[in-house]
Order: structure tokens, then sequence, then C-alpha cells
């Protein structure tokens, strides 16, 4: 007569945070946060030097056209990226 077998015991910590990792992984986009933090960043500078343009501060100007410049960049970096684009060491390879 055998005995039947009893519950299996649950996987540890190390396990338990592998399987977690794996299924993390299977669902991660691949954006990148700095570019995208750094966009929104740009937008915020470009933003708040508007209203100082607006309010009559000429050397506003400046920062303005640097951080939208910046912003503008980044966009068509992750555009580029999204879309399978080159890599950056080949960017302004010959085509």
């Amino acid at each position: 007569m055998s005995a039947a077998p009893g519950p299996t015991p649950r996987p540890g910590l190390g396990e338990r945070l592998r399987r977690w990792w794996q299924r993390a992984d299977e669902v991660r986009t691949g954006v990148r946060w700095a570019s995208v933090a750094t966009v929104f960043g740009g937008i915020a500078v470009a933003l708040v030097c508007l209203v100082l343009v607006l309010r009559g501060r000429v050397w506003a100007w400046f920062p303005l056209v640097v951080a939208a410049a910046v912003a503008l960049r980044e966009v068509r970096y992750l555009q580029r990226a999204a879309r399978g684009g080159r890599p950056r060491y080949h960017e302004n390879a010959p085509r």
C-alpha cells in the first residue's frame, strides 16, 4: 500500500521572485523612461519660458528655444526607436 502524495511545498522566495520577474519581463514595453522624462521636462521649461516671454522678459527666448529643441529631439528619438529605426551610432551614416 502506497501513501498518497502530500501537497507540493510552496516554492522558495527566490523561485517566486524569478517567476514574477519573468512575467514582468513579458509585459515590459521597453520604453526609455529617461527620454520620456526629458520630453516632459523640456515642455515644462518651455511653457514657463513662454509665459516669461509673454510677460516681456526678452532673455527667456534663449532657454525657450533650447528646451523646445531638446524636447523635439527626444520625441523624434522615441519615435525612431518605436519604429525600430537605425541605432544611435548609425544615425548620421550614409544611407
